[in-house]
């Protein structure tokens, strides 16, 4: 009996491995009709270096083989002159073409290419993000949108989150997907009517600057780093909206995302900012201030209301910041 139970637990694991997406990986067995010798290479699409796998062609045949961590974009290259996209995930897959008439249409195999493929040539709107979320309008559960939305839905909070409403169960678990969720729950710390928690600052003076100093008053939180050109050339603007609202209630408090305690200072003596200012101890670490206000570049402002709840974000689109103010303080009368 013993006997028997081990022998069907060795099929049953040779089966296993067979199964597409399993312990082997992906293969692709081709055929290259005007290339009888070379090389095939699958690249990482997005930074065109990484090798995700690589095979010869002898007799215009080929085999690749490889094992991805998630199913993604590649781009398959032969003799590192024709080139083609695809979305290769762990299975297998035919491919038959010729040198110059490679296309991401000839790979056979794995529904997710043909998702892919579709994609990039099919679809009715020209440009992103706007095709993205045609794409998702039409194939919702596919890991391929999940690729989509987190490529193209990284700002603003409006689009991320329409991307992930649009965005069925199985994406929303893939591995691009869960990225997506991720940046969601991170930039919704941000949004309208979330209570602002008593964070801490490092000062000039190596003190600390906290969050309960500002409450009661509209406070505008000023995210820089003196490395950031952009951040620089909106200090004068910040000057001259500080001199016309301080004495109507607004506090601005410029915090730095710089690393270098040195470069900051030097930065403060150039500008001479005459509101507060501190320091995020962590840098542009995304454990630090990047956590708690949920953003991911340099300039961003957030202007919290009386009440202690975010009134808006500048993301110096939209609204001006004059605009803004006005409103958060219409809204404490």
């Amino acid at each position: 009996m013993t006997k028997i139970m081990s022998s069907a637990c060795c099929l049953l694991l040779l089966l296993l491995l067979r199964l597409p997406g399993l312990a082997q990986g992906f293969e692709i067995r081709g055929y290259v009709k005007d290339v009888k010798y070379g090389k095939i290479k699958l690249l990482d699409a997005e930074d065109q270096k990484t090798v995700l796998g690589e095979g010869d062609i002898k007799g215009h045949a080929f085999i690749v083989r490889g094992k991805l961590t998630h199913a993604q974009p590649v781009t398959l290259c032969i003799n590192n002159g024709s080139k083609a996209n695809m979305f290769l995930e762990n299975t297998t897959y035919q491919l038959q073409t010729a040198y110059l008439g490679l296309n991401g249409r000839q790979l056979k195999g794995g529904h997710l290419n043909t998702d892919y493929q579709y994609y990039l040539h099919d679809m009715t709107n020209p440009s992103n993000p706007d095709r993205t979320a045609e794409f998702l309008a039409t194939h919702p559960d596919s890991e391929v949108g999940a690729f989509l939305a987190n490529y193209w839905g990284k700002y603003p909070y409006t689009r991320v989150k329409a991307f992930l409403d649009a965005m069925g169960p199985h994406a929303r678990n893939s591995w691009y997907g869960k990225l997506v969720v991720q940046r969601e729950d991170i930039m919704s710390r941000s949004q309208p009517g979330r209570v602002v928690p008593d964070f801490k600052a490092l000062g000039v003076n190596a003190d600390t600057i906290n969050y309960n100093r500002f409450r009661g008053k509209v406070l505008m939180l000023d995210f820089w780093a003196s490395w950031c050109h952009p951040c620089r050339m909106e200090i004068p603007h910040l000057k001259k909206v500080y001199q016309a609202y301080h004495e109507k209630g607004v506090e601005i408090l410029s915090i730095s995302v710089d690393a270098v305690d040195a470069a900051w200072k030097k930065a403060l003596g150039q500008e001479q900012m005459p509101w507060p200012q501190a320091r995020d101890p962590k840098g542009f670490d995304e454990n630090g201030f990047r956590k708690i206000f949920g953003f991911g570049s340099v300039p961003f402002g957030v202007i919290i209301g009386a009440d202690g709840k975010v009134f808006s974000t500048w993301d110096r689109t939209g609204k001006t910041l004059e605009q803004l103010l006005d409103e958060a303080l219409a809204q404490t009368k």
